[in-house]
């Protein structure tokens, strides 16, 4: 059987964190989390990448995860060059410092949903229940 949860949905309409468990495995999808926190938008992009994966952090605990049972990782950077690459990099070591990384993938993109935001990661993790 299959069952849902539903984690932290957001007044915009969508939900930051959905976990579905079948046949004892529990996967856990992160929407994209950005560089928001606590009323206000993280002044440089390096702010952003940091507060970005605090937040998925956060969403991660709320799920009953933790950094080390995520699978994939997607982040989505504004006007992507080597040094937004580099500053992602640096934010993504705090949040997986372990020797087995997840599958990721890093997208350029225009521009994201509010202009001032520079940085999304999504993740998906699974563990065991």
């Amino acid at each position: 059987m299959l069952t849902k949860e539903f984690i932290n949905p957001h007044p915009m309409g969508f939900t930051n964190t959905v976990a579905y468990t079948a046949n004892g495995i529990k996967t856990i999808l992160v929407s994209g989390q950005v560089g928001y926190a606590d009323g206000k938008i993280g002044e440089t992009f390096e702010a952003q990448a940091d507060i970005a994966h605090a937040n998925v952090l956060k969403e991660l605990q709320a799920a009953g995860a933790g950094p080390e049972d995520v699978v994939k990782i997607n982040t989505y950077v504004v006007d992507l060059d080597s040094s937004r690459s580099k500053a992602v990099q640096a934010a993504k070591s705090q949040l997986f410092p372990q020797a087995d990384q997840p599958a990721s993938t890093m997208i350029g993109v225009s521009a994201l949903v509010f202009k001032e935001l520079l940085v999304e990661v999504e993740v998906t993790a699974v563990v065991a229940v």
